[in-house]
């Protein structure tokens, strides 16, 4: 296991630090790669209802 290093900042410091690193909010990614980002289940019941039938 590697050693944790423990870091003490004064409020000056961590106000300078955020000014310098902002956090940046992110959009979600678009378009039809992300269109459907859910595994659909139903799939499955329907094509082995169509192999029965044959």
């Amino acid at each position: 296991m590697s050693k944790v290093h423990v870091w003490y900042m004064t409020v000056e410091e961590r106000l300078e630090y955020i000014e310098k690193h902002p956090i940046r909010p992110t959009e979600k990614p678009q378009g039809a790669a992300f269109d459907n980002i859910y595994i659909d289940y139903k799939w499955r019941g329907k094509k082995a209802a169509q192999a029965r039938k044959k």
